[in-house]
């Protein structure tokens, strides 16, 4: 069965069309999902994973799938992608605060180790927060918020394209600095 064969099934028999796509890609959305959510409770996983078929059903049901620039395989890979980076952020935003002394007396690890990591940590937050604007605020949404850098380009007014080269000259910038630091991250 090719593409628009499909296509057509999931217009005219939406639990038909949709079970075989499910066959043909579930094993793969679900692998996407796990990757990107691992360590998080199964039922979010499962969520994300039915999230995206749901959002694959929606964009064809709209006609918002143009089968002439890409496949539906790769277009429901990156609905898995963006579906589970977003329950991600979504769930890294509602975890609590976790108190590092209750941490640190539970794990019972190395205290120097620890120091050492952490003012490492923080030798970087100040470099990034000495970087420029909007350098800074790429790399703070980037990195601390996990934003995709089509946000990121949405948010400050910059192109995609812009917005990668800003994050791999910051990238190289900031690693000069933590070697002349001395920093082994």
């Amino acid at each position: 069965m090719n593409e628009e064969e499909l296509i057509t099934m999931i217009e005219k028999d939406t639990e038909k069309g949709m079970a075989i796509i499910i066959d043909l890609y579930g094993s793969s959305v679900k692998t996407i999902c796990n990757s990107i959510l691992s360590g998080f409770p199964y039922e979010d996983i499962q969520e994300a994973i039915s999230d995206a078929f749901v959002a694959l059903w929606s964009e064809i049901c709209k006609g918002n799938f143009n089968s002439g620039k890409t496949s539906i395989k790769f277009y429901l890979y990156g609905i898995a992608r963006r579906t589970a980076l977003n329950k991600r952020r979504k769930l890294m935003q509602s975890m609590p605060a976790v108190d590092i002394d209750q941490v640190d007396k539970a794990l019972d690890f190395n205290l120097e180790a620890e120091i050492l990591r952490k003012s490492e940590y923080e030798i970087l937050f100040s470099m990034i927060n000495d970087l420029d604007s909007p350098d800074k605020e790429i790399f703070l949404y980037r990195y601390y918020k996990q934003y995709s850098i089509k946000e990121i380009a949405d948010i400050l007014k910059l192109s995609a394209k812009k917005v990668e080269n800003k994050l791999t000259r910051g990238r190289k910038k900031l690693k000069q600095r933590l070697i002349e630091c001395n920093v082994t991250m």
